[in-house]
């Protein structure tokens, strides 16, 4: 079964995994005019929280629900998705069966943000709170909370401002300054490991090298061999050529001694 998600100007790779992992095939829209009416559809959207994490969180606003009416009109069946607070098997069997009731498990819920994070969307929404009216706009839309058995998050400042306590605050700075130290020491105990791992690096890199000279001088004694080879062949030819030599000095030493004796002969029978 196909399934369509539209989540303009956000990240929303990781809800298609989860409902790939479900066997339902994902269409990411890139624009609203791509969404088949036949098909399901999904409008994600998310917290300020969610929007922050965003590039582009900017480009978010208004765009859901600008063209939220005509794909309305347009789809089969669409509804919103808050991707701060999302139930996959919901999801998966709404896409399934519009009209079946919702599995038992329990409502979603937001997950506790970081403390830190939490007092960054309250700044922001402070500067720019026209972020914060569309979100309640599209969180107040029957198509999104309602469908998913839970209250409207109208009042996400109150969770981020319970999530950025003093005491949050306190225990979060106590957290990260013990993970400082626990990294600083880690940082102590890997400094020896580092020089052992430079160490090791300049004994392979002679060990290489080594083994280059090595390789060099097995091919030079291969040479050696060669020509010591040759050396003792050209050896045997020189001495066959002596032995040859020798043989022909003989021959031609017998013939002078034989033309002597006949020449000797000759004047006798002369005289």
């Amino acid at each position: 079964m196909q399934i369509q998600i539209w989540a303009p100007g956000l990240d929303a790779a990781w809800l298609a995994d989860g409902l790939v992992q479900a066997h339902l095939q994902v269409l990411l829209l890139a624009e609203p005019a791509e969404a088949r009416a036949q098909l399901p559809l999904l409008l994600a959207y998310a917290d300020p929280l969610g929007r922050l994490a965003s590039q582009r969180a900017g480009e978010h606003d208004g765009a859901l629900l600008a063209a939220l009416p005509q794909l309305e009109r347009s789809a089969s069946r669409c509804r919103l998705v808050n991707l701060g607070c999302v139930a996959l098997p919901a999801l998966v069997a709404w896409g399934v069966d519009p009209g079946a009731a919702p599995p038992p498990e329990a409502p979603p819920r937001f997950a506790v943000p970081d403390p830190f994070e939490a007092l960054l969307a309250m700044a922001w929404l402070q500067e720019h709170p026209g972020h914060l009216q569309g979100y309640q706009a599209l969180e107040s839309h029957p198509l999104a909370a309602a469908l998913d058995g839970r209250s409207p998050d109208l009042d996400c400042l109150a969770r981020y401002q319970q999530a950025a306590s003093l005491d949050a605050l306190l225990a979060a700075r106590q957290e990260r300054a013990a993970l400082d130290a626990d990294l600083a020491e880690l940082a102590q105990q890997l400094a020896p490991l580092q020089e052992q791992q430079l160490e090791a690096l300049a004994l392979r890199e002679q060990l290489a090298l080594l083994q280059a000279r090595l390789q060099q001088a097995d091919a030079l004694q291969e040479r050696c061999s060669a020509l010591q080879l040759s050396l003792q062949a050209q050896q045997l030819d020189l001495e066959q050529l002596a032995r040859r030599l020798a043989l022909l000095e003989q021959l031609v030493s017998a013939g002078s001694e034989a033309s002597l004796r006949l020449q000797g002969r000759l004047a006798q029978a002369l005289a």
